[in-house]
């Protein structure tokens, strides 16, 4: 009963397999163990998978109604819809409006798991993602810079290629007024920040690097997925920029990568990143420039 997930060929990952006793916890049950057995039942995911397809259906790259989805969040999980979604994919289950009511009292109590639920499928193609991302880090060789393109430029096409990424957007922005997506939101980042940290902790071991002092990994990390998330809403967006090269399999945030590694891994000269900054750049801007015989371009 598993899901299309859009991961441009990696190993797919199986929400059908985690257990939602967890995850889904607004149903209408009073003891905790009809609870979790019914937020695992195939109805109940089947129901929660039809509210992904539609997700995909409206978020996905070319969705008619991304304007109208946009505007309205999550207006368009109307029960109707995902009964006959549900009804359209999972006909032997016989989901009906009763057996949907049966599960959650309320619209908003439905809501409020499949934001939750969406957001464990996301932290799952993103973990199944990076360990794909690991083992080609692993399996590189000596060269650092393609290796962090290559992963770059998949980790770009990802995000263009997430439904899930556009409905985490859509939830961030309602964040501040919906305390149930915020804390969604809240235990997301903080899986993806591991997952994150894992696959960095990777890449220095594999390449061993060190940081230079005064420099935390964790500040890497928060640094690296910040790059991510704000050039993938670039490149959703649309616009008319180099964000990536299909071409030769590069990316901007590949670029960034390199950038921000080559500045903040102590390369032997034992110097903080601000003495760094004053040695190279300091130093270079006491130097007069040689009109004709630099090449490189200039701010």
């Amino acid at each position: 009963m598993g899901t299309d997930n859009g991961t441009s060929g990696l190993a797919a990952f199986d929400i059908d397999a985690v257990d939602l006793s967890e995850t889904v916890t607004n149903l209408s049950r009073v003891k905790s163990k009809n609870r979790a057995r019914l937020a695992n039942s195939d109805l109940t995911r089947a129901f929660l998978n039809a509210a992904l397809s539609l997700t995909d259906h409206l978020l996905g790259p070319g969705g008619e109604d991304s304007a109208e989805v946009a505007r309205q969040s999550l207006a368009y999980l109307s029960r109707p819809r995902i009964v006959g979604r549900a009804r359209e994919a999972y006909p032997e289950l016989v989901p009906t409006e009763a057996k949907f009511r049966d599960r959650w009292a309320g619209q908003q109590d439905f809501l409020s798991d499949f934001v939750a639920y969406a957001l464990k499928a996301r932290e799952g193609y993103l973990r199944r993602a990076i360990d794909a991302w690991a083992d080609e880090l692993a399996c590189s060789g000596g060269d650092f810079a393609s290796a962090i393109h290559r992963v770059a430029f998949e980790g770009m096409s990802f995000i263009a290629d997430q439904p899930a990424y556009r409905l985490q957007l859509l939830l961030t922005a309602s964040a501040e007024a919906d305390p149930i997506a915020a804390e969604a939101l809240r235990q997301l980042y903080a899986s993806m920040t591991a997952a994150w940290f894992g696959l960095y902790r990777q890449v220095v071991e594999r390449f061993g690097l060190r940081l230079r002092a005064g420099v935390r990994a964790q500040e890497v990390n928060i640094i690296l997925q910040s790059l991510a998330e704000g050039l993938g809403l670039r490149v959703l967006a649309g616009v008319e920029e180099p964000l990536v090269n299909r071409t030769r399999g590069t990316s901007l945030l590949g670029t960034a990568a390199l950038a921000l590694l080559s500045s903040l891994v102590d390369d032997g000269d034992g110097l903080t990143l601000a003495e760094s900054a004053n040695e190279r750049i300091g130093h270079s801007m006491r130097i007069p420039s040689d009109a004709g015989g630099n090449s490189s371009e200039v701010f």
